[in-house]
C-alpha cells in the first residue's frame, strides 16, 4: 500500500511539473507544481513584501484556493530563522489536513524539542536544516545563526521522529559559500553519525562569495558514497556559479537549459503579501483580498521570467526530485 501511494504521489506530481510549464509558453497561466510559504525573509530581503503581516485566517484562504485550483500540491514552509514559531506549526498543520506533502527549510533557530513535537504532530514530512559549520564562528559565518541551535535542532527532529515513530525525512543542506570548507569534512561525519537521511550542497541564490574549490566538492560528494542528493546537473552549475562571480542569480542560461526552473514551478506567498514565483522579479501583486484576484495579474511576473537569461538552481528556488 505504501509503494502504491508513493507511486499515486509521484504521478500526480509529474502531471502537475507538466502542466505548469504551460505557465512559460501561455503566461496567462499560473499553475504551479509547488507552493512555498515564506514565514521570514530566508536571505532574499524584501520578498516577503512590504504589507500588513497575514493573518491565520488569511494564511489558509490562500492554502485552500490554491488546493481548489489544483488539488493537492507539495508545500515548503521557508522559514530560515523561524521554525519554532507557532505559525509554522499551523501551516504544516493546515496543508496536511488538505493531503499536501510538507516541507519545512529552516537553520533551525527555535527548533527545540516542544517545537519539535509540535511539528511531527502537525503532519510535517520533511526538514532541511541549513548547517555550515560545527562550530559557532563557522556556522555563524556561513549560515548566520548558532551550531547549537542547527545542530541542537537536528538532534531534537531525530529524537520526535524516533519517539513518534513519524515517517519525518531530515536533510541537512551545506551553504557553498566562503568559509564552509573550513569544517565541511566535519559537517559530513557529524550528520551521518546524528543518523539524518542525506546532505545536500545549497548554491548562493546569487553567484558571489562561492569559495572556488572544485576539487574539494566533488571529492566531498564522492567520498560520501551516495549520501548527497545533488543532481549532476546541480553541481556542474555550482562549477559554473563559482568560476563567473559576477553578482547575479544562478548562472546564464545555456543551450541544454532552454526553460527556467523555477518561473512556473512554484508559487510564492509571503508572510507580508507579496506573491511571486521567482524573488528577483517585481512580484505578482500583493494578497490583499483573495489569490485568484493576484494570479490574474501574473502575466507581466511570467513574462520577465521567461525573458530572463540565467537559470537558478538553489534547492529552495529550483524544484527538485522526489524522494523516496
Amino acid at each position: 500500500m505504501r509503494k502504491l501511494e508513493q507511486s499515486l504521489i509521484k504521478s500526480r506530481a509529474i502531471l502537475r511539473r507538466a502542466w505548469s510549464q504551460l505557465s512559460i509558453t501561455d503566461p496567462s497561466i499560473v499553475a504551479p507544481a509547488g507552493l512555498v510559504l515564506q514565514v521570514d525573509d530566508a536571505g532574499l530581503p524584501g520578498s516577503i513584501g512590504d504589507g500588513a503581516p497575514l493573518s491565520t485566517a488569511q494564511w489558509q484562504n490562500a492554502i485552500a484556493a490554491m488546493v481548489a485550483r489544483l488539488g493537492p500540491l507539495p508545500v515548503t514552509v521557508l522559514a530560515q530563522n523561524s521554525g519554532g514559531l507557532p505559525i509554522v506549526a499551523m501551516l504544516v498543520r493546515f496543508a496536511h489536513r488538505l493531503e499536501c506533502s510538507t516541507l519545512l527549510v529552516t537553520n533551525g533557530t527555535g527548533v527545540d524539542h516542544s517545537a519539535a513535537h509540535a511539528l511531527l504532530s502537525a503532519g510535517l514530512g520533511a526538514v532541511r536544516v541549513h548547517v555550515g559549520g560545527v562550530s559557532e564562528a563557522v556556522q555563524q559565518a556561513t549560515v548566520g545563526n548558532s551550531a547549537a541551535d542547527a545542530t541542537g535542532a537536528v538532534a531534537v527532529l531525530l529524537k520526535a521522529r524516533t519517539e513518534g515513530q513519524a515517517p519525518l525525512d531530515v536533510e541537512v543542506a551545506i551553504p557553498w559559500v566562503v568559509g564552509v570548507d573550513e569544517e565541511l569534512s566535519a559537517v559530513v561525519g557529524w550528520a551521518k553519525q546524528a543518523g539524518v537521511d542525506g546532505l545536500r550542497i545549497a548554491a548562493p541564490y546569487q553567484a558571489t562569495s562561492i569559495p572556488v574549490l572544485a576539487e574539494l566538492l566533488n571529492d566531498t560528494i564522492n567520498d560520501a558514497d551516495g549520501f548527497f542528493r545533488n543532481t549532476s546537473s546541480s553541481i556542474r552549475a555550482l562549477h559554473a556559479m563559482a568560476d563567473k562571480q559576477d553578482g547575479a542569480p544562478g548562472t546564464p542560461r545555456g543551450s541544454g537549459r532552454r526553460r527556467c526552473p523555477v518561473g512556473g514551478q512554484r508559487l510564492v506567498i509571503g508572510a507580508q503579501r507579496a506573491v511571486y514565483s521567482c524573488p528577483f522579479q517585481a512580484p505578482m501583486g500583493s494578497l490583499d483580498g483573495e489569490i485568484d484576484d493576484v494570479l490574474s495579474q501574473g502575466r507581466p511576473h511570467l513574462e520577465a521570467i521567461k525573458a530572463c537569461t540565467r537559470s537558478c538552481v538553489h534547492p529552495d528556488l529550483a524544484p527538485q526530485p522526489l524522494l523516496g
